[in-house]
């Protein structure tokens, strides 16, 4: 209840949408896309780091298994590639915002070196952490629609 307290007084602070903070541990991140494609080109796989990013959607890789998974322009340039990174959203946290190629994205989870990935990285845990755990919540935003807030365990 306090996540969600401090959620609502972070998005409708001054009349103005905000993302929410976007947390690693006790720590607050900023936007940290040049570093994880540095991350992405330079660590071994199945490296991991938390994310923050804010990118453009260029369109949607796959929708299977109750997971979304988007690919996402990270410098609004989409006449290149190599700055592109997948995000994958689980349905099971709330819906998907409506969007469409060139709608902005910003995600805040869990980044993954993946040799797997078309973008051989993925961004991934947009959504809260479902029971009592260490982990931090994430979320995904798009057009200033937020989602990733639903607990399932909750729900049943």
């Amino acid at each position: 209840m306090k996540y969600f307290i401090f959620l609502l007084i972070t998005v409708f602070s001054f009349g103005a949408f905000a993302a929410p903070a976007c947390m690693d541990r006790k720590d607050r991140l900023d936007y940290n896309e040049s570093r994880l494609l540095l991350y992405r080109d330079e660590m071994e796989p199945k490296f991991t780091a938390r994310a923050f990013i804010k990118g453009i959607i260029v369109g949607i890789i796959e929708d299977r298994q109750k997971h979304v998974h988007f690919e996402v322009d990270l410098d609004g340039d989409l006449a290149t590639r190599d700055d592109r990174i997948e995000v994958i959203y689980n349905t099971k946290f709330g819906p998907v915002p409506e969007n469409r190629p060139g709608d902005e994205l910003i995600a805040c989870g869990d980044f993954v070196a993946d040799p797997y990935s078309p973008f051989k990285a993925v961004v991934h845990w947009l959504h809260m952490a479902p029971k009592k755990s260490n982990h931090d919540h994430g979320y995904m935003i798009i057009n200033g629609q937020i989602t990733g807030l639903v607990n399932p365990k909750a729900e049943k």
